[in-house]
């Protein structure tokens, strides 16, 4: 992640941000029932399959809010979400969760029939939507065809700053020396980007989709207004992994300077991978209406995402980080599992492993498959919990550190004294963080930190496999059942 995640944190500790979308429920429409989406970071990713509810969730969100330029109408539900010959839209309900300076506010859209009524208040806020249809190429966008086969002539132009410059060309990996926003004598509404470079100064009609879309939107994000709110549809298209992690920076840059909150979506891992968990809202179909997951790896998502065909495993395995992956897949092969037919899905914080176990014991997702908790978690149906009482790090490293066999097998296998060993171990032990043991304790080894995982691992049901049986049992068993 980026390092404007910990700053943006450090601000909210100390100036949370005065306009804040905090959650809003959706009941009634397109399968949702009651199912709230809450916001946990001033820029927040939502992920899911098409179909699942992420636009729904933007064009919502863009209703909560008044104006706060009298020159602009505020967005209304029935602008996203029309009646039509084909779509009945009654009995529908829209909450939202605010903060307001220092008010905790609580309003109200419902359409039980008839037409849309506000309850509560309706406090006034800049919103910016940018949907779809925005990052279409210049040429394929209604109205500009006059214009392009027009010999249009420039009658003004907004210039972008050098800020706003300087993030376009780290974004496209090339050096811009100046762009603008022309109007022509043809339209005064519609503006045509020209930008320049190395002494070549070309329109929005000669550049790429991807630059061309960049361009738009920074030039509409250049000016607004501080605490906005600002969402974007589909925040990847066109762009490739580069220039989507770029643009992802300027957002959060952006978020933090103006204290703007921004909700994307996308179904890229390389949108998600640059935003924090607590950023992170997966939205996964299921029969009973939308299911909404937080704190999702990258890693599901994609896969949760992809379609599975012919040919994919059997069971998946839901587990928290790495090295509960690691240890799971060592477990299973010590116990004579075929792991050619299960695949291991990191997924996330305890929370996210619960609940995605949930929906595969509910059939709402296309495999079966079970969550592996941490040692340290409160097990639940459809869950099994790692051997010991602590997160693996904790426990495997205790455990070894305790027993003289097992320090002298593992110093053995790392080319070292069960002494060295022992007393390493013990200084990364006072490190309060656990997830950074095995990192530290791999430098100060100098050794891979994987291949040190998986021999402490090894070393560690060789010479605590008999005191942890019964779990270790468990597991194979669940697996062999489901496989």
């Amino acid at each position: 992640m980026h390092r404007e995640v910990e700053k943006i944190r450090r601000k909210c500790l100390n100036e949370p941000w005065p306009k804040y979308l905090k959650a809003l429920t959706i009941s009634g429409l397109h399968g949702w029932v009651d199912q709230e989406v809450r916001f946990d970071f001033p820029v927040c990713v939502i992920a899911g399959e098409n179909g699942s509810g992420k636009s729904t969730v933007l064009k919502a969100a863009a209703c909560a809010y008044a104006s706060a330029n009298d020159d602009k109408r505020a967005y209304f539900p029935a602008d996203f979400f029309p009646g039509t010959a084909w779509d009945q839209v009654n009995h529908v309900t829209f909450s939202f969760a605010l903060r307001q300076g220092d008010q905790e506010l609580q309003t109200r859209y419902r359409k039980p029939s008839g037409r849309w009524r506000h309850t509560g208040p309706k406090p006034k806020r800049t919103v910016i939507f940018q949907d779809i249809s925005r990052t279409l190429p210049l040429e394929a966008t209604v109205g500009y065809a006059k214009i392009a086969k027009t010999r249009a002539l420039e009658i003004s132009s907004k210039m972008l700053n050098a800020t706003t410059i300087n993030y376009y060309s780290a974004i496209m990996g090339k050096r811009y020396d100046e762009a603008r926003l022309a109007l022509t004598a043809i339209d005064s509404e519609r503006v045509v980007g020209v930008v320049a470079t190395q002494g070549v100064e070309y329109s929005q009609f000669h550049q790429g989709a991807g630059e061309d879309t960049v361009l738009d939107l920074l030039a509409l994000l250049q000016d607004v207004p501080d605490t906005s709110l600002v969402l974007i549809d589909e925040i990847e298209a066109s762009l490739h992994p580069h220039a989507q992690r770029r643009l992802m920076h300027y957002l959060l840059w952006l978020a933090r300077m103006k204290q703007l909150q921004i909700i994307v979506t996308t179904h890229s891992s390389f949108i998600i991978e640059e935003v924090p968990p607590e950023a992170r809202v997966f939205l996964a179909r299921a029969p009973s209406g939308a299911k909404v997951v937080y704190g999702v790896s990258s890693n599901y998502a994609v896969t949760r995402m992809d379609p599975l065909e012919p040919g994919h495993p059997d069971l998946y395995v839901f587990v928290e980080d790495e090295r509960s992956k690691s240890l799971g897949q060592e477990i299973l092969r010590r116990g004579g599992v075929d792991l050619s037919c299960i695949e291991f899905t990191i997924v996330g914080p305890e929370s996210a492993v619960k609940l995605v176990a949930r929906l595969a014991r509910e059939g709402a997702l296309p495999a079966r498959g079970f969550g592996l908790l941490d040692g340290d978690a409160e097990p639940e149906e459809g869950c099994l919990s790692l051997p010991g009482t602590l997160p693996p790090e904790r426990q495997l490293l205790t455990d070894i550190i305790s027993s003289k066999p097992a320090l002298k097998g593992l110093a053995g296998r790392l080319g070292t004294s069960a002494g060295q060993l022992a007393e390493k171990m013990q200084f990364t032990a006072t490190e309060p963080e656990h997830h950074l043991w095995v990192s530290k304790l791999a430098r100060r080894l100098a050794c891979g930190e994987d291949y040190l995982w998986t021999t402490i691992a090894m070393i560690w049901l060789d010479e605590f496999g008999d005191t942890y049986a019964s779990a270790l049992e468990e597991i194979v068993e669940m697996v062999s059942l489901h496989a």
